[in-house]
């Protein structure tokens, strides 16, 4: 092993408990999305913790939604690595009330405690580790976002940018529940639309009245025969309403679709099918129009994401950990760097499960070994891709 190697490792290794103690005080601040002052509690933390690294850092207010914070340590070599994970999670405001920080034999559990607060610690202790081993990099750039779990409302236009000029993008996510990393996703869109109809007295002239809620009925049937499982192309239809009254035909009917699809070209033919549903009128005299679009980015994997796997198996061989991969149905922010064609790699975080559940959980003996997997695979993803890119 390298001496900057040991250095590196050597500094994670010492820093245990601190690094446990900052997950722990994390896991017991709730940051559900659409609280932003739970949001930057969580940012004020890591905030402290770049401050004691002496890593400077930005913070881009919101009016809605917590803060995004930009931190970059300067590195020597030309070039930009991107290290970016989500502050937000699902669980509503008071749940660590009910469910702080515990630890059950190896496994520790807490509202986000994967999902991905485990992540941004690493984050954090794998740059300051190579800043502090003074290895001979391009920048390190961290990106902590606001609101992932909704869609990233604001995050989306904050990741393209900063991840443009990157020659290597790491999302920390969660490891897999058998420690694989990620390097495909899906990618969602969330549809909306809207029927018109028109009323009717439903005793005395149901023949005068065009139903929307009818109108809605047949699409829902067609909208389901699009779905393709084979290749991977499924459309759910999460809410529906209509109606003002039982004895009133129908005036108006809304409904709420979530499209999930492996590539951007699928949910392209998907889309012009739905399309198509939405504009037929199965009943005479509906109208419906259609508003949405994609949420999430497919995570591909390209030659950049594959190369991203090769290094990240290789560092872990060095460290006794056997990485493997894994193709997974849940979207990410990966897919924004890798649908611009970035070398991206997700799920570098500690190995976990369960997520947006009350049994979610992280496996303790994982949370070192993956923070020294992460600063050793930014070594070999700097000396990989500074050489094409």
């Amino acid at each position: 092993m390298l001496v900057e190697q040991k250095s590196i490792n050597g500094f994670i290794k010492e820093r245990k408990h601190e690094i446990f103690h900052m997950l722990k005080q994390m896991v017991n601040t709730d940051s559900y999305s659409r609280d932003k002052e739970g949001v930057n509690r969580v940012a004020s933390i890591l905030k402290k913790g770049l401050d004691q690294f002496g890593i400077p850092y930005v913070s881009r207010d919101q009016n809605d939604f917590g803060d995004h914070v930009i931190a970059a340590i300067q590195g020597r070599r030309p070039g930009k690595i991107l290290l970016m994970g989500h502050m937000d999670t699902v669980h509503l405001p008071g749940t660590v009330k009910t469910r702080p920080y515990t630890e059950k034999g190896n496994l520790a559990y807490g509202p986000g405690v994967s999902d991905m607060k485990a992540g941004l610690v690493s984050m954090l202790y794998a740059a300051a580790a190579l800043k502090h081993a003074d290895v001979d990099l391009p920048d390190i750039e961290i990106l902590y976002t606001p609101d992932e779990e909704i869609g990233s409302l604001t995050s989306k236009a904050v990741i393209q940018e900063r991840a443009k000029d990157a020659m290597a993008v790491f999302n920390l996510e969660s490891a897999r529940a058998d420690g694989s990393v990620v390097t495909a996703r899906k990618g969602s869109a969330h549809l909306q639309f809207e029927i018109e109809g028109k009323a009717a007295h439903s005793g005395l002239f149901i023949e005068e009245g065009i139903s929307a809620n009818d109108e809605l009925a047949y699409k829902i049937v067609e909208l389901r025969k699009l779905m393709d499982f084979d290749k991977g192309i499924t459309i759910n239809v999460g809410t529906v309403s209509g109606g003002i009254n039982t004895n009133v035909v129908s005036p108006q009917a809304s409904a709420t679709l979530h499209v999930g699809f492996w590539s951007l070209e699928d949910y392209r033919e998907a889309e012009e099918r739905i399309k198509k549903i939405i504009e037929t009128s199965y009943i005479e005299g509906t109208k419906a129009k259609l508003s949405g679009g994609v949420s999430f980015l497919p995570m591909e994997k390209h030659e950049g994401v594959a190369a991203m796997f090769e290094l990240v198996k290789k560092a872990g061989e060095e460290l006794g950990i056997d990485v493997t991969e894994e193709r997974t149905k849940g979207a990410a922010d990966a897919g924004v760097p890798a649908s611009l064609g970035i070398p991206t790699i997700c799920g570098m975080g500690p190995v976990g499960g369960k997520w947006h559940s009350e049994d979610e959980y992280m496996e303790i003996d994982s949370l070192i070994p993956r923070i020294q997997l992460l600063a050793n695979s930014i070594v070999l993803a700097a000396d990989r891709f500074s050489k094409t890119r």
